[in-house]
């Protein structure tokens, strides 16, 4: 699943998940070490497809759709993916969710590849706050979001069906005015 033979990343880019990533997406839902803090159902291509066809016209440009999925690629590479979902326009809020590859796993691709959703997520009149959850035991996301500038709302008590039972999650935001932090090394 690639990435740089040195295991360093020297660029990290976004694009809007297509059908033809289905396929991948799919491979990584269904990967254990990428299910162990999130409570992703394997889902099969073809429906993964038509859920990204789904969310063709949606754009952050227009205020059109309630979900909008990127790929992260590392030096080329598909590394992961990132969402905005539940978009609401007329509250201009959104939760965000992400996933990188286990390749890409400690290399600043998630931190890189959330901070570029993040910029056209929260530009000028754009959306207002965006949120993310993470499982209490994450602490690689926790450092994400906490590096990113969100702020730790709360904890959501047996938050989510995983398959050890019902875990408690961490509720996280950001606010447009917030964005970009003073550092997000």
């Amino acid at each position: 699943m690639g990435g740089n033979p040195k295991g360093d990343v020297v660029e990290v880019t976004i694009r809007r998940a297509r059908g033809a990533d289905a396929r991948l997406i799919s491979a990584w839902r269904g990967m254990e070490e990428l299910r162990r803090y999130q409570p992703l159902l394997p889902l099969p291509p073809g429906e993964l497809r038509r859920r990204l066809r789904n969310e063709g016209g949606a754009s952050l440009d227009s205020e059109r759709g309630r979900r909008i999925t990127w790929i992260l690629e590392a030096d080329g590479a598909a590394a992961g993916w990132a969402a905005l979902s539940n978009i609401d326009w007329v509250q201009r809020g959104a939760t965000l969710g992400f996933n990188v590859a286990p390749w890409a796993q400690g290399k600043g691709v998630g931190r890189r590849g959330v901070a570029l959703v993040l910029d056209r997520a929260l530009g000028p009149g754009r959306l207002r706050r965006v949120e993310a959850d993470c499982d209490v035991d994450n602490e690689a996301s926790q450092r994400l979001l906490e590096r990113l500038g969100f702020q730790r709302e709360g904890r959501l008590r047996a938050f989510a069906a995983m398959p050890q039972g019902r875990r408690d999650f961490y509720l996280y935001s950001i606010l447009s005015e917030e964005w970009p932090p003073a550092s997000t090394s």
